[in-house]
């Protein structure tokens, strides 16, 4: 048993109620805490992983996480069609509007994603849009731009920074002939204007060998400004998952460090800051020991120094997942991420298939350490 991380309590956010009539598969979680105390949830539920009907839904806990209401998909009507799967997360801004920013595919055939031939994906837009009502309402999805014919995977939620910028981060997508033209790179976006226009110039990492893609990044700003990075490598020439890195900025996300290996074995993972040097963060560990696992992190001198770990959620089998092809077949579990509910608990949130279908599960946990 771990003193410093305590797990205290376990909820389903969200499961199919009629599985014996229809298929309903939830994925891609994002959580938010809003001013009033509600938290909202957002995640893709369609008939299989990657469908072609997958639809962002929102659900509300107005009891800190304790049990969820859902209250049905964020649009009704999109100009947007024939967009799935779509992943959107939510975050809050400084005056309490909530921004949802994530990416989908271009799709015309419900029996196709991937392309089997090139290991390619179909193109897509990278997407945003606003809820001044805390997540009732949504302002219609609104397309990013990009210097780079590359879908981007923002696949995490937008950060608000100190500055009053907005920043997001993703990794260049293969086009549907199997090529990367800019390469395998880490971009990142930053609006300055609440989202009227976005900056793509700022590359995070860029492959040297030209085999590892960053995907799956989830960004922190931390209390002196700076801004961490972390990143899920994957090799996908040799098929090999390499240890979680971070890249690090100093200046707001204009330039980047190298990548810093963590040496921890994980694939989808998120943090959060605490205070000083301190960070929170949650790694999906896939191919030994499977589960979810809370680390806490002193990052001083951007070392990352792992204080103690904590195994939260093993119900998970173990998955070697080496290129994007795999994804939607072998994936079991994922996209885990951090929300600060108070005081020193947190509300841990991710997919997981169980029972032959995917849900939402978010589980309580305790730090007992001074933070």
């Amino acid at each position: 048993m771990n003193e410093l991380i305590e797990v205290v309590g376990h909820v389903t956010v969200y499961e199919n109620p009629i599985p014996n009539l229809a298929s309903r598969f939830a994925s891609f979680p994002g959580l938010a805490k809003l001013p009033s105390g509600d938290i909202v949830a957002l995640f893709a539920i369609g008939e299989a992983f990657d469908a072609m009907n997958n639809a962002v839904f929102v659900s509300r806990s107005r009891d800190s996480g304790k049990s969820w209401v859902l209250e049905g998909p964020m649009h009704r009507d999109s100009k947007f069609r024939n967009i799935g799967p779509c992943s959107l997360k939510p975050a809050v801004l400084g005056d309490g509007t909530l921004i949802a920013s994530g990416y989908g595919f271009y799709r015309d055939n419900p029996e196709t994603f991937a392309n089997a031939e090139t290991g390619g994906l179909p193109g897509g837009p990278n997407l945003f849009c606003f809820s001044k009502d805390e997540g009732r309402t949504w302002s219609p999805l609104e397309l990013i731009p990009l210097s780079r014919p590359e879908l981007l995977e923002t696949s995490g939620p937008c950060l608000s920074l100190q500055t009053g910028e907005l920043l997001m981060t993703g990794a260049t997508f293969p086009m549907w002939d199997g090529s990367r033209p800019s390469g395998r790179l880490g971009v990142a976006l930053k609006s300055g204007d609440c989202g009227r226009t976005w900056n793509d110039s700022s590359v995070f990492f860029k492959s040297r060998g030209g085999n590892i893609s960053p995907y799956e990044t989830r960004s922190c700003q931390m209390p002196g400004g700076k801004i961490v990075t972390l990143i899920w490598m994957l090799d996908e020439e040799a098929g090999k998952n390499l240890a979680n890195h971070v890249v690090v900025s100093e200046d707001a996300g204009l330039t980047w460090s190298q990548a810093i290996d963590t040496g921890v074995p994980g694939q989808a993972s998120g943090l959060i800051p605490l205070k000083d040097n301190l960070l929170l963060s949650i790694h999906a560990y896939r191919e030994v020991n499977p589960g979810l696992y809370v680390h806490l992190v002193d990052f001083t001198d951007n070392r990352w120094k792992i204080i103690t770990t904590s195994r939260i959620w093993g119900n998970a089998p173990s998955t070697h997942i080496t290129n994007l092809q795999e994804m939607g077949k072998n994936l079991k579990f994922g996209q885990p991420s951090l929300l600060p509910l108070g005081g020193n608990e947190y509300l841990a949130a991710h997919w997981a298939v169980q029972d032959c279908t995917g849900k939402i599960l978010a589980h309580r946990i305790r730090v007992n350490y001074s933070v």
